[in-house]
């Protein structure tokens, strides 16, 4: 009987533990889409622009754009990271934009950020890239930039009297 408690305690013991690791969890492999973080300063805006068929040749959609130069990051900008001309993103069509000003944070649209006085403003991006080896696309879906102090909101056009 003495012999034959270990043993049985060991199988009990494997019985219960073996089912849990088989199970698994993370092996290592990326799960999900594949997303980017970066920290750095505005550079450029582009807005987008509509294709045209009506000229030859016919020009096609360019989709708005960013560029950031990056000073921190994910693992996926490291490469980019403290390059002179930036990282050139697209801005998705559904993306959050926001501009931080001492009044707080505020919607605004991509216009709005091509503005001379946020030139090299700080910026957060968050978003996903597509493609792979130099074929990548970093599509920002969120785009926060902090004003410098002094920053002095555009004032919109006048309202059109009847």
């Amino acid at each position: 009987m003495k012999r034959l408690m270990p043993i049985v305690l060991v199988l009990v013991l494997a019985l219960a533990v073996v089912p849990l690791a088989a199970a698994g969890g993370k092996s290592g492999k990326a799960h999900g889409k594949y997303k980017f973080n970066a920290v750095g300063k505005l550079l450029t805006v582009t807005e987008a622009v509509a294709a045209d068929d009506t000229v030859e040749p016919a020009t096609p959609a360019t989709p708005a754009m960013v560029t950031i130069w990056v000073k921190a990051g994910t693992k996926t900008v490291r490469a980019y990271r403290k390059v002179e001309a930036g990282l050139p993103m697209v801005v998705a069509e559904n993306a959050r934009l926001r501009l931080v000003t001492a009044d707080g944070c505020v919607k605004v649209p991509l216009a709005q950020l091509n503005d001379e006085q946020l030139k090299m403003a700080k910026v957060k991006a968050r978003g996903r890239i597509s493609g792979s080896g130099t074929e990548r696309v970093f599509t920002v879906h969120f785009l926060k930039v902090k004003a410098p102090a002094g920053y002095v909101a555009p004032s919109p056009p006048p309202a059109p009297t009847p």
